[in-house]
């Protein structure tokens, strides 16, 4: 028990020094002297024995760590607090990070000291990516997903080709079955697919197949059905959409609709009905990118639209987007209480390739600072929507900056899979040395040899004491002889 905070975590041996001081596992391992006489050899047997039992379990832990390569969290001098209902939000896992540096996934928010919760994924693998490496990158991801006891929303992704979506299914099921039933928390069917028209002008017969001859549903259907057989059958399922499917929709039809685009409202009411409060609205919220914000002074500058998009109360633009969601549901499904995921909302640091809007031509709109207030705000927020039920759970976008579409952004709480610093820290912040990989069987090794040599003296003293003692009684002994004689 004293020593699972340095094997459950797998953290570094210098963590586990810390840990076995702090606890006084360790004691000073010189010979103490009181007045001159020694301590009774005893104590100092106990004394080196225990150091030599925790620097060798430690050299042991160095190479798991060795092994694993573990990331407890990135290095900041800026502590955001003040956190609230963190049990229901969660962090979406970009392809960076899954494919460069799964062992290297944040056990703890960037620059908090709250523990992450739950993970969204995007994919299981991708085509093109290393296969030799596919092993290796799932046993570190399900490593982090269980030491850390995540919930994890699985995905399949939904393209134009059937025969990509069947490679990425198959791949989807082997994860799942990796993670187990105790880290899934959910299941989702394709993401963003009301933007697939602007990806597949190439093949227009794409989007009639999935659209309006309703393929999209029929895939749904039957990858919920596998799920289900899998031993699944209770966990939400969902589909995730943009934002924009909000504003999109007609008086009768709440969602967007539009043949040869995307049927959404169509979908989301089949799924309603097939699966009932099983079905999971989930809506990807971007304020960033909200066409509504412009510059048109002195009401409309760039100042005030920075503000109503990185706040979290009753006027912002994120608050009064799920207001609107839940709105939709209800109009749809008849029902105020179905379960409502926000897929995806962040900020963008620097400014974002794909940002279209007249925030574009204002700098301080994707500055650090404006990137720290709105992760600051979303911290902070206690989940609360005004007038409506608020979302059952929240995903941040994202770990690391990644690419989409060929569009370079900028949405990662830290920069790279080498960087060991927070996004947002000062601008003359150095984050401290850590040691990873080729150093750690050095340190294996040095560990391994202290351990040795303060066992071996703690043996010399247990001798040592013995012999004394035995030539002690031989001389009181003999004393006692000659006395009676």
């Amino acid at each position: 028990r004293l020593l699972e905070p340095c094997w459950g975590l797998a953290r570094p041996p210098g963590a586990c020094w810390s840990f076995a001081r702090d606890r006084h596992l360790l004691v000073d391992v010189a010979l103490h002297r009181r007045g001159g006489v020694a301590f009774s050899t005893r104590v100092e047997m106990a004394t080196l024995s225990r150091a030599a039992f925790v620097l060798v379990f430690c050299s042991a832990n160095s190479w798991l760590w060795e092994y694993e390569d573990t990331f407890h969290q990135c290095y900041s001098d800026i502590n955001i607090t003040g956190a609230r209902a963190m049990a229901r939000k969660g962090i979406t896992l970009d392809d960076v990070s899954l494919r460069y540096c799964a062992s290297r996934i944040p056990a703890v928010w960037p620059n908090t000291r709250t523990p992450v919760d739950s993970l969204r994924l995007f994919r299981s693998w991708e085509r093109g990516w290393p296969e030799e490496r596919r092993a290796e990158i799932w046993l570190a991801l399900t490593r982090y997903v269980r030491r850390n006891r995540i919930k994890v929303l699985v995905a399949t992704p939904i393209s134009c080709s059937v025969a990509d979506d069947d490679q990425d299914w198959e791949w989807t099921q082997m994860l799942i079955r990796r993670l187990g039933p105790d880290h899934i928390m959910g299941f989702a069917v394709g993401n963003e697919l009301d933007l697939l028209y602007t990806h597949a002008k190439h093949d227009p017969g794409c989007l009639q197949r999935l659209w309006d001859g309703g393929g999209l549903w029929a895939q749904f259907t039957r990858r919920v059905q596998q799920v289900d057989e899998m031993g699944y059958s209770r966990i939400p399922v969902t589909s995730v959409f943009t934002g924009a499917v909000l504003y999109g929709g007609t008086s009768w039809a709440p969602f967007m609709n539009v043949p040869g685009k995307a049927l959404v409202n169509d979908f989301l009411l089949n799924a309603t009905k097939k699966y009932g409060y099983r079905f999971t609205f989930t809506f990807n919220i971007y304020t960033y990118f909200d066409p509504a914000l412009v510059v048109n002074p002195p009401r409309h500058t760039c100042k005030s639209g920075l503000h109503i998009a990185t706040c979290f109360d009753n006027h912002c633009l994120a608050i009064i987007a799920f207001q609107r969601s839940r709105r939709l549901m209800q109009r749809l499904t008849g029902r105020p209480d179905d379960r409502l995921w926000i897929g995806e909302i962040g900020w963008s640091s620097p400014k974002a390739d794909a940002l279209g809007t007249q925030m574009a031509y204002c700098p301080d709109f994707s500055s650090t600072s404006a990137f720290a207030l709105f992760y600051g705000n979303f911290l902070r927020w206690d989940l609360s929507v005004s007038g409506v039920r608020d979302p059952d759970h929240v995903f941040y976008f994202t770990m690391r900056d990644a690419l989409n579409f060929g569009n370079q952004e900028h949405f990662g709480l830290m920069d790279t899979c080498q960087s060991v610093e927070c996004k947002i820290r000062t601008a003359n912040y150095t984050a401290p040395p850590v040691l990873r990989g080729k150093y750690l069987p050095g340190m294996r090794i040095t560990f391994f040899v202290v351990g040795a040599v303060l066992m071996a003296i703690s043996c010399c003293n247990v001798c040592g004491a013995r012999n004394a003692k035995v030539a002690d009684n031989g001389e009181d002994s003999d004393s006692g002889d000659s006395a009676s004689g």
